[in-house]
């Protein structure tokens, strides 16, 4: 078979070619890390490559919520705990307010020492994040949540919660709303509320108050009343649902629930009995002020604000714990995110090293690689040199 120089030449061009091209490519493998310079290269490699870059995307995003909720949610178990604080101390002030050794100017002083802590509650209830945004005031985290009015504290933000992504179907709240937290809790003891009649000039007071059987509380208006050393209860229909002989400390049940007192009615006094309404936390210690600033002077008058204290302090004590339950919430929240960021660091990992697996070169074996073509490249050109070197004319000399 006859091979014409102008064969050989395009031969010995093409492999040379050949050649400088692979070294190229592994010149930009080794210059840039990666082993995928287009997707040319490897289609299949290419686009894995691609979805493992918005997998990482995705965990970084998730990550970055994960350390924006846990930051927010530890200031709001922040002013939860102060909250907390704030509650407990008014009640203890309650306690001492309810002691007949009190003199009206250290009741003026307690008073002036709730208040104090009213207004502290009150900028927990307002308390930031480190950004600027209200923790309480649900969604609309730019207004301010509670703002003193002139008949109370007003609620400002809405009942909604801030969601943030941690995981492709997860997603976790980064505070609670102010509504929730102070603003719906309950008049009495949450169930049902027991007042004395402004009238009453005996030195009956509620000793005791508790629901036997929820089933059975209608949620109606009943009174008790006594005269002759008996009691009498009727609805609001002036029903008699339940009388007998009044001793102090004995239960009087009716309806699912049971109630009883200490001290001597007069004749005629009563006690309304009605479902406890939603009531803020913030005007059960304004109440608890006015009534504390207000001593009284008779002994039907301390009846009467014995009375009015025990409603208030378990107001009090409901309210506390509401906050109490929601930083609990809060704790099991932090928990659920400390597991999510292990979780996702782990993913990131495991991601990030197959991304290598994908893209990255091995540098030692491309360096080899490198060094074989050099030299195979080297003895391409040296044989092209010597066959163009070669004539007829130059071997017949």
């Amino acid at each position: 078979m006859r091979i014409s120089t102008n064969s050989t030449t395009d031969l010995a061009v093409a492999s040379i070619n050949q050649q400088q091209t692979a070294m190229a490519k592994l010149q930009a493998q080794i210059s840039s890390g990666q082993k995928l310079q287009t997707a040319a290269d490897d289609p299949a490699a290419w686009a894995q490559g691609m979805s493992l870059d918005q997998q990482i995307a995705n965990i970084n995003t998730y990550t970055a919520n994960v350390s924006t909720a846990q930051q927010r949610l530890g200031m709001e178990e922040n002013a939860l705990a102060s909250s907390s604080n704030v509650l407990q101390s008014i009640s203890e002030l309650a306690i001492q307010a309810n002691t007949a050794t009190q003199s009206p100017q250290s009741l003026q002083a307690i008073a002036s020492q709730m208040q104090q802590y009213y207004e502290q509650l009150l900028s927990y209830g307002n308390a930031q994040d480190g950004e600027g945004r209200y923790l309480f005031a649900g969604s609309n985290s730019t207004s301010l949540p509670f703002t003193q009015g002139s008949s109370g504290v007003n609620y400002n933000g809405d009942q909604n919660a801030r969601l943030l992504a941690i995981g492709p179907n997860r997603s976790v709240a980064d505070s609670d709303n102010g509504a929730s937290l102070f603003m719906t809790n309950r008049s009495g003891n949450g169930t049902f509320e027991l007042s004395a009649a402004a009238a009453n000039t005996g030195t009956a007071q509620p000793a005791t108050s508790q629901v036997l059987d929820p089933g059975l509380w209608d949620g109606g208006s009943y009174s008790i009343s006594f005269s002759g050393g008996n009691y009498q209860v009727t609805d609001s229909s002036n029903n008699v649902i339940g009388s007998g002989a009044y001793v102090p400390g004995n239960g009087i049940r009716f309806r699912g629930i049971e109630v009883s007192f200490s001290g001597q009615p007069a004749d005629g006094d009563s006690f309304s009995v009605g479902a406890s309404q939603q009531k803020d936390v913030f005007k059960t210690i304004s109440d608890l002020i006015g009534l504390v600033r207000n001593p009284p002077a008779t002994a039907a008058g301390r009846a009467q604000f014995q009375t009015r204290m025990q409603g208030l302090q378990a107001e009090l004590s409901n309210g506390l714990d509401q906050v109490v339950n929601v930083r609990g919430t809060v704790g099991a929240r932090l928990a659920a995110l400390d597991d999510a960021s292990n979780s996702l660091g782990s993913q990131l990992v495991s991601a990030k090293s197959t991304l290598s697996d994908v893209r990255d070169v091995d540098l030692a074996q491309a360096s080899t690689e490198l060094n074989q073509r050099t030299v195979t490249l080297q003895a391409v050109q040296l044989a092209y040199a010597k066959v163009q070197g070669l004539s007829l004319f130059q071997y017949l000399r």
